[in-house]
């Protein structure tokens, strides 16, 4: 009785797969229902032609028809049952009768789609629906196709958070703002490709040491984890659609193996429908590369990543692979099998499939609490002199304007070209801030509200995987933290830019006006930083 063709997971899928269910379903409990009678009972018939049946007496009655004279007993009948309709809306034969000793129909009939008795035994009245109701009943939730979550939602919105977040990761790339800055200042040893052309010595001055040493330079340690961040929250909605994908397809696996499991061949055998286990969300942020600083104002080496070190390194030890489960479906009538899918679909624990989606949305949210933990407990570590920078989410350094060399008096060791610091001012004052502007709005905007996380309810008003919106809860206050944090930042920035150009012009000009305004300048960013 089995369909050989497996349905897409689709509307019009996964109802032909209920409905061909539904159709193997009547067969094998007309078949046991009247073989229960007795193995020579009277069969014949299959959904396509419907049924006609006996549970008075056996077949080999049948074998005198051709003696003449034979008369069967007149208290021999049959049941005649109506084809099962191929589709749910092309229900047109609704009875089923009493034929007679003779074949005659008698007026003793029955409507086997209307309401079922709730009576626990076989009733030919309301049959056919008793069977298209508990299928549904199994199924329900996950044949709410359009209220399903779709993996595609998720793969399209991490491609946009990382489209976003990219140029946290190349920020020290010729030719982008952060590196403009820092080559006006003399942090660049080496100019990648640049013909002939030898970078500009550092500018020292005990105006601008502090800035330079203790914002600047470990800035580019702050973009690094912060882009880490970012994918580790684009690598969650990569697992996500991998494991609502594997949802939709096991659903229709398990329906499938259902119906073979149905066929009145299938016996005593069961069949094990392959399903996926947890591990899509783990897996994918597994695939999270830890990226390389580049060389600017010390070694690459100074420049230690340690939030998103910690935070791969725990992902690493939580990691988990894809496994193929076994889900049999067993049971030796039809409503032991239905009840065999119903686990295989909701509650085995060990293989069936809405614990293996709570499993993994908890490893989602137990790496999102991980997160939250560094975001809110990590300290920067600054080690100037031994030119060492172990550096975290957000750029909290206190006495932003100390100078690296107190000893040095101020009017000596001082090496400033004006214009190039304030070159470097103006690009981090307006490009760079910009840039951090445009990041932070491009991560704010991916799934700003949760409707592409909710989910169908399952009976018992329980939805499918953890709550009716999954890690959402926990996944967009991480992505808010990343936007705050990016727009401090782009703050900062902007400050320490204007600070850089208001210690230019006093440096250059040595005047009131130039001295006020760097004081004031200076008052600004000592607020920014407490």
């Amino acid at each position: 009785m089995a369909n050989d063709r497996r349905e897409s997971y689709t509307r019009d899928g996964i109802e032909a797969m209920k409905w061909g269910l539904v159709r193997a379903t009547i067969d094998r409990d007309v078949w046991d229902s009247v073989r229960g009678e007795g193995a020579m009972r009277c069969f014949a018939g299959s959904p396509d032609e419907g049924y006609r049946i006996s549970f008075d007496h056996d077949a080999i009655l049948h074998d005198r028809e051709q003696e003449p004279g034979y008369e069967p007993p007149t208290w021999m009948t049959h049941h005649r049952l109506p084809p099962v309709s191929q589709k749910r809306n092309e229900i047109t034969d609704r009875t089923a009768y009493v034929e007679d000793y003779q074949g005659n129909r008698t007026s003793e009939t029955f409507d086997v789609w209307a309401d079922p008795p709730n009576s626990g035994t076989f009733e030919v009245q309301g049959l056919y629906r008793k069977w298209v109701n508990r299928v549904d009943e199994v199924f329900t939730g996950w044949d709410q196709v359009d209220h399903m979550p779709y993996e595609k939602n998720f793969w399209e919105a991490a491609s946009r958070l990382r489209d976003a977040i990219k140029p946290l990761e190349t920020m020290s790339v010729p030719g982008e703002p952060y590196y403009a800055a820092c080559r006006s200042l003399g942090l660049v040893e080496h100019d990648p490709g640049a013909q002939g052309t030898t970078p500009p010595e550092r500018m020292w001055a005990p105006q601008i040491n502090g800035p330079i040493d203790r914002f600047v330079i470990p800035l580019q340690g702050t973009f690094l984890n912060l882009f880490v961040l970012g994918e580790l929250l684009a690598a969650q909605l990569d697992g996500m659609g991998k494991m609502w994908q594997n949802a939709r397809l096991s659903v229709m696996e398990i329906g499938w193996y259902a119906t073979k499991k149905m066929s009145r061949d299938a016996g005593r055998i069961d069949v094990q429908a392959i399903i996926k286990s947890a591990g899509w969300v783990v897996g994918a942020m597994g695939l999270i590369a830890m990226p390389t600083p580049a060389s600017i104002g010390l070694a690459a080496t100074g420049i230690i990543l340690a939030s998103a070190d910690a935070i791969l390194e725990e992902i690493k030890n939580g990691g988990k692979d894809v496994l193929d489960l076994e889900v049999a479906i067993q049971g030796g009538s039809a409503e032991e099998i239905l009840r065999s899918t119903e686990s295989a679909l909701n509650s085995d624990r060990t293989s069936g499939l809405e614990p293996q989606i709570e499993i993994d949305e908890a490893d989602s949210i137990d790496m999102l609490g991980v997160a939250r933990s560094h975001l809110d407990n990590d300290q920067a570590v600054y080690d100037v002199a031994a030119k060492t920078y172990k550096t975290c989410f957000t750029m909290e350094v206190s006495d932003v304007q100390e100078d690296t060399a107190p000893n040095t008096k101020q009017d000596v060791d001082i090496s400033v070209e004006f214009e190039r610091l304030r070159d470097a001012g103006k690009t981090f004052a307006d490009e760079l801030g910009q840039e951090l502007q445009g990041v932070s709005r491009g991560v704010q905007d991916t799934f700003s509200t949760s409707s592409a996380w909710e989910r169908p309810e399952l009976p018992g008003g329980v939805a499918i995987g953890i709550g009716l919106t999954g890690p959402w809860e926990n996944w967009s206050p991480v992505r808010d933290h990343l936007v705050r944090i990016l727009d401090t930042t782009a703050t900062q920035v902007v400050e320490v830019g204007e600070y850089l150009i208001s210690a230019a012009n006093y440096l250059e000009r040595q005047d009131a006006s130039a001295k006020e305004a760097m004081e004031k300048a200076s008052q600004e960013l000592d607020k920014m930083f407490k």
